[in-house]
């Protein structure tokens, strides 16, 4: 996922697709089949559920489904031109249908970290330009 307004959007935008599918979660299984932190439908993602070494990842080890998780965004969202919510409803399972409000939920996660985010930097370099004022 191509970040276009900072470095840490692909990051954000996965730690909301997380909080929203499984509240941070790492082990629940949907009535589906969905599974892990992203949840994953291994019986369409296989391809990006293999290890580094070839083998099959565990899709309940978070790391691998995060990776996953990532893959499967980044493919959607080169197949709709980058537009996130197009993106989101593709990941959620929802097709086309403009009205359901996951892709909502999950931009408007995003959009809370991005605040947070914003303030702790804002913080940070207060404190810093406080510290080398005093020093």
């Amino acid at each position: 996922l191509e970040a276009h307004r900072s470095n840490d959007e692909p990051r954000l935008l996965l730690l909301a697709v997380m909080a929203d599918e499984s509240n941070f979660n790492p082990i629940p299984e949907s009535v589906m089949g969905a599974k892990g932190l992203m949840q994953i439908m291994p019986e369409y993602h296989q391809d990006k559920l293999r290890s580094a070494n070839g083998g099959q990842g565990n899709v309940l080890d978070p790391e691998v489904n995060i990776i996953a998780g990532a893959k499967v965004l980044r493919e959607y969202a080169a197949r709709t031109g980058n537009d996130f919510a197009a993106a989101l409803r593709l990941y959620g399972g929802i097709g086309g249908d403009p009205d359901n409000p996951y892709p909502r939920r999950v931009l408007s996660e995003r959009e809370r970290l991005e605040q947070i985010l914003r303030r702790v930097q804002e913080r940070h370099a207060a404190y810093s330009e406080g510290r080398a004022g005093s020093a």
